[in-house]
């Protein structure tokens, strides 16, 4: 799941650390791994602080039931599909890691459309994050590297708001060509980014009527 549809699905929950927390394991590098070694083996004693572990462990929750759901799988195996017909080559591209990306951010981007207000709110929320508890969270768990990691990004993410300009589709794009990259460290050719985005036209189309159903995993 993305940004926003990890925020949808916890409505109507609208603490801003507990929103925050949300996105916490998608803006810092190799959080599994900290959540896995350190997070999970941990007991938080600061109540205060709560909310961010809550929203943390929503998040694994939440990816989980929905990685897992029929649904997800049924538009996996359809954006897949699509993209070998569009011509895209499987031996330079790992076209199961774009579809699975592919299908999160047209969810994302059928809520900036549908319910731009969610979008809208979501952002002031995080702005309204206390950053000193946040980095008290990651110093109570030793986390220094994890936590410079994640405010650099987080700052970043909440200036930018680049999921707003999901309402285009090239910008979802854009955006699947840099998360492709990072995982992967090969980007897009410009021929691949058309072929990319009639691709994901197509399945948009379908998401439209059933992004909601998709969510209620």
């Amino acid at each position: 799941m993305h940004f926003l549809s990890h925020y949808y699905v916890e409505l109507p929950n609208d603490n801003p650390l507990f929103v925050t927390a949300l996105a916490i394991p998608d803006l810092c590098a190799n959080f599994s791994k900290i959540y896995n070694s350190v997070i999970k083996k941990s007991v938080l004693t600061v109540k205060r602080l709560e909310p961010i572990q809550q929203g943390i462990e929503a998040h694994f929750a939440a990816d989980k039931r929905f990685h897992q759901s029929a649904f997800f799988n049924e538009y996996l195996d359809l954006l897949l599909q699509a993209f070998i017909h569009g011509g895209l080559n499987r031996e330079r591209l790992r076209l199961s890691v774009i579809a699975h990306l592919g299908i999160e951010l047209l969810i994302d981007r059928q809520i900036v459309i549908q319910e731009p207000e969610i979008c809208t709110t979501y952002y002031r929320l995080i702005h309204k994050a206390d950053q000193i508890m946040l980095s008290e969270y990651f110093d109570i768990l030793l986390l220094e590297a994890a936590k410079k990691n994640f405010l650099a990004r987080f700052n970043s993410f909440k200036q930018r708001q680049f999921i707003m300009l999901f309402i285009e589709l090239h910008y979802l794009v854009f955006g699947l060509d840099r998360m492709y990259a990072t995982v992967t460290g090969t980007g897009f050719t410009e021929d691949e980014k058309g072929r990319i985005q009639l691709a994901l036209g197509n399945i948009d189309a379908r998401i439209r009527y059933s992004w909601k159903e998709i969510l209620k995993v």
